[in-house]
């Protein structure tokens, strides 16, 4: 994803966070493999992530989709990752 748009000189505003070393030092690296280094960049990304999980979530409120259980979860990251559902054990005929 590109998000040289968002970040265009002139057309950002400054800002600032309080961090744990940890969570910064995570954030640097992950900036540095997905957004040559650029923290803003990574931010503006995962904020545009968050707002449209916020909208997916209202839609399914409004409709009555219930929510997803951490089992639910667990599966769909799994198929993410491309890992095989675990296989059911057989039944053996009688």
């Amino acid at each position: 994803m590109c998000y040289n748009a968002i970040m265009r000189a002139g057309k950002t505003k400054t800002t600032s966070f309080s961090l744990d070393e940890a969570t910064l030092s995570n954030l640097k690296a992950l900036a540095g493999r997905r957004h040559k280094g650029n923290v803003s960049a990574l931010l503006a990304e995962i904020a545009s992530r968050e707002a449209k999980f916020a909208a997916a979530e209202a839609y399914f409120e409004k409709y009555g989709a219930p929510p997803l259980d951490n089992a639910a979860v667990e599966r769909i990251e799994a198929e993410w990752r491309g890992e095989a559902p675990p296989k059911r054990p057989r039944r053996r005929a009688a």
